[in-house]
């Protein structure tokens, strides 16, 4: 049997992290070779243009199920790793900010053909110190990426008190008592071995004991989905809206009026994120906000013959999509 490809997901409540911690990842590990699969939320890619990779090792898989389970996408993108698997070193799956675990694992470790060939590491959740508390009364999803993960990854640990860390320690290995718990920030995260099975998926209810592996290849590949219904209660009230503006913005204008909102208006908001176009500049820039912070910065040049636009999405409960178009013809050059 040839060489296995261990799969980590990365999971966490939108904007904890997990995009910065992935790029970390690849950063520390140049000589590991990594295929990533991206799951987002919302019918344009946003994530993709925040990771730095070879552009030839990322898939994704857009507007699909949240979970993302029973997407078809998953299964023909695994099929594909299968063909190329002499290629790759390990498998990263950065997960929505609204996925169960639990769910996208399951055909890792429950499926013979995708267990024996691609066999799940570890589930690694970050955990945002500074908005946790308020995400674990408010959603469900939040408590699921826990309770499901065995690595636990404190991050933004810089922007509170060391008390408070101490506090949310305790309260994540309670509701997670197999978990590992690790601390950090963009400044400094701790070394957390991907590729290293840490043994404790025997104690999740997804887990069959009767999954032989299987070593004939012909027998094996290409996978199918299974017929299963699948419901998606879990994150009905959760909607994504997307806009695409076909012209440049002002860049004072854009930051306050996102600024304001954010501080006063962005009730139910989970996420914002925005590739944006802005006058005056050849260059593109990201903006995203987590919970009330914005984050403003460069990207890169526009390509010659690149087409110019801002595309922004919106991740939360009962977003008003009239308000949001609004809010940006407001910051229109």
């Amino acid at each position: 049997m040839t060489k296995k490809i261990p799969v980590t997901v990365l999971s966490g409540f939108l904007g904890a992290g997990k995009t910065t911690y992935l790029n970390h990842i690849m950063t520390i590990n140049e000589e590991v070779r990594y295929a990533i699969i991206e799951n987002e939320f919302g019918e344009q890619s946003i994530d993709s243009e925040l990771v730095i990779r070879p552009e030839d090792g990322v898939m994704e898989l857009n507007n699909g199920c949240l979970c993302c389970t029973l997407n078809d996408n998953l299964y023909e993108i695994l099929n594909t790793l299968f063909d190329r698997r002499a290629e790759f070193d390990q498998i990263i799956i950065e997960a929505t900010g609204v996925a169960n675990p639990a769910g996208l694992a399951a055909p890792f470790i429950s499926h013979p053909a995708i267990k024996a060939w691609f066999p799940l590491s570890s589930i690694i959740c970050l955990v945002d110190a500074e908005l946790i508390e308020e995400q674990l009364k408010e959603t469900e999803e939040a408590i699921s990426q826990i309770t499901y993960s065995d690595v636990l990854l404190i991050n933004k640990t810089d922007l509170v008190a060391e008390k408070q860390l101490g506090d949310l320690k305790q309260k994540l290995q309670v509701l997670n008592p197999l978990a590992k718990v690790f601390m950090g920030n963009k400044a400094h995260f701790p070394k957390i071995n991907t590729g290293v099975h840490h043994a404790l998926f025997h104690a999740m209810p997804f887990v069959s004991e009767d999954i032989q592996d299987v070593t004939s290849e012909s027998d094996i590949f290409p996978v199918t989905k299974p017929h299963i219904h699948h419901a998606h209660n879990h994150t009905e009230e959760v909607v994504s809206q997307t806009f695409v503006i076909e012209h440049p913005f002002k860049r004072e204008t854009l930051y306050h009026q996102f600024f304001v909102y954010l501080n006063f208006q962005s009730d139910g908001l989970y996420r914002m994120k925005g590739l944006v176009w802005l006058e005056d500049t050849d260059k593109q820039y990201i903006l995203q906000s987590v919970g009330k912070r914005l984050d403003f910065q460069e990207k890169r040049a526009w390509g010659v013959e690149e087409k110019k636009q801002s595309v922004v999405v919106f991740i939360g409960k009962h977003l008003k999509r009239e308000g949001l178009e609004k809010l940006l013809n407001r910051c229109s050059a």
